[in-house]
């Protein structure tokens, strides 16, 4: 993850961040046309994001590991 220090942004985003609180909702910068050119998501959201990355690569691996079992290679050698 690229980061920038709080005191970088500008103070709409800031005023965003330190609300007391918060609702769970993503942050969209836009551009003059409001096309969406990035997004703050909330810390809660970013671990749940996280977390389901890992678990779709733990599942991902299992699924590997079942395949390269199940096509008997490893014990072709």
């Amino acid at each position: 993850m690229r980061e920038i220090s709080k005191k970088d942004v500008g103070q709409k985003l800031v005023g965003l961040l330190e609300e007391k609180d918060p609702i769970d909702e993503d942050i969209g910068i836009v551009d003059d046309s409001g096309a969406v050119v990035g997004a703050v998501i909330t810390k809660n959201a970013y671990d749940f994001f996280l977390r389901k990355v890992e678990e779709e690569e733990d599942r991902l691996d299992a699924e590997t590991a079942e395949k390269f079992k199940a096509s008997g290679e490893k014990d072709s050698e």
